[in-house]
């Protein structure tokens, strides 16, 4: 099975992947979907086996009521390799984990990959036999697939594009080191770039696609029910949906179409015009800048000035928006306002409505101040302050 109609499982989906989003470490991200597992799948519990015996980066773990196993019994490599090469993941008081158990049970197997090798088994523990349906079999592979990615991104996460670099441009002296080091840095960059976008897109259009789904699945209801006028209103409000998905597309295209062409202050005036045609929406640029900036600073700035005028077009109603860029007390500032709706410090609290974490996310990966201020029907100004000996060529 390939897709799920049911909200229920869309909407256990949507919420591992924002738990996982959220998760701190990899044990975290693996408790997230133990919790949410055995709510959809209707466990008592869940054990996760780890089979990382040599780098030991996955720990065994317990969530919810499990069988009293031995102390240590989940970290024994004849366990590991016990539940690594069972090949039944259904069964009942014969599984190695309730054999000793006095009150049976049965056990629902799934294994996780990591890393591109097998990392582990989550063993969802029931009083009684389970039953596993299409749906739920689509979301624990779901889930397997979006907890793998989490850990993936992790691990490439590990190291900070910002701080690698500062730590080679201070070293000259390290010449063969940084050269052989380039391409790794190079890499995670990339890699965290990706991990960036897929981020963006869950909280957007990801979002808003399961969304219309589950509309257009109740508009169908409705007209076989002989229901039009709910129908139709259904389908009106999907229609202005559908619009502003198609705006979001469109922006985040052109967004990641633009790239450096060796001064900044050329492509914020870029960005302003694309965002012009797009919305018709006038932006006052005012941008005086003396220093150059390395293009991977310069990305990280522009996706922040981009994305604050993505949330000036989804929620400010704003007639006027203004870009400036300076350089003063030896930092570079970029501020973006709107003199839209604003919103107050409980509304900033949903930060991933606003984009709020992306930007933050990307100022702190260059060593960069992240900054909003908003007040109900004032308007809102993002702003950036990147100290110049961190952002200047030299």
């Amino acid at each position: 099975m390939t897709e799920t109609d049911s909200p229920r499982i869309l909407q256990a989906s949507l919420a591992l992947s924002a738990y996982l989003l959220e998760a701190h470490d990899e044990e975290s991200a693996l408790r997230a979907v133990m919790r949410v597992g055995c709510d959809v799948i209707g466990a008592d519990g869940c054990l996760f086996i780890p089979f990382d015996e040599f780098l030991q980066r996955l720990s065994p773990l317990e969530f919810g009521r499990v069988p009293a196993l031995e102390a240590g019994l989940l970290s024994a490599p004849s366990q590991r390799q016990m539940c690594k090469v069972c090949e039944a993941r259904r069964a009942g008081s014969e599984c190695a984990l309730l054999h000793m158990h006095p009150a049976g049970g049965f056990v629902y197997c799934v294994p996780l990959r990591a890393r591109g090798r097998e990392a582990g088994l989550f063993s969802f523990i029931f009083a009684a036999e389970p039953r596993v349906d299409e749906e739920t079999e689509w979301f624990l592979a779901e889930a397997m697939r979006l907890v793998e990615l989490a850990l993936d991104a992790r691990e490439r996460d590990s190291l900070p594009l910002g701080s690698a670099m500062e730590y080679l441009e201070k070293t000259p002296a390290l010449t063969e080191e940084m050269q052989s080091l380039l391409p790794q840095i190079e890499l995670r960059a990339i890699l965290g770039e990706r991990t960036r976008l897929a981020r963006e897109i869950h909280d957007g259009l990801a979002q808003t696609l399961a969304f219309l789904k589950i509309e257009i699945g109740r508009a169908e209801k409705f007209i076989a029910q002989g229901e039009h006028d709910r129908a139709a209103r259904i389908l009106k409000d999907s229609s202005r949906t559908i619009s502003d998905a198609y705006l979001d597309a469109r922006q985040a295209i052109e967004n990641l179409r633009r790239a450096p062409d060796g001064r900044l202050e050329t492509w914020l005036h870029q960005v302003a015009d694309d965002f012009e045609l797009l919305t018709g929406l006038p932006v006052e640029v005012d941008a005086r800048l003396t220093s150059d900036f390395p293009p991977n600073l310069q990305v990280q700035m522009i996706r922040i000035v981009q994305e604050a005028l993505t949330n000036i077009r989804r929620h400010a109603a704003a007639s006027h928006v203004r870009l400036s860029a300076r350089e003063e007390q030896g930092s570079l500032v970029i501020e973006v306002a709107d003199d839209g709706r604003g919103f107050s410090p409980e509304e900033a609290v949903t930060a991933a409505r606003f984009g709020l974490r992306g930007m933050r996310e990307r100022a702190e990966s260059i060593g960069a101040d992240f900054q909003i201020t908003s007040c109900p029907e004032n308007g809102t100004t993002v702003r950036l302050h990147i100290p110049l000996h961190v952002g200047v060529k030299s």
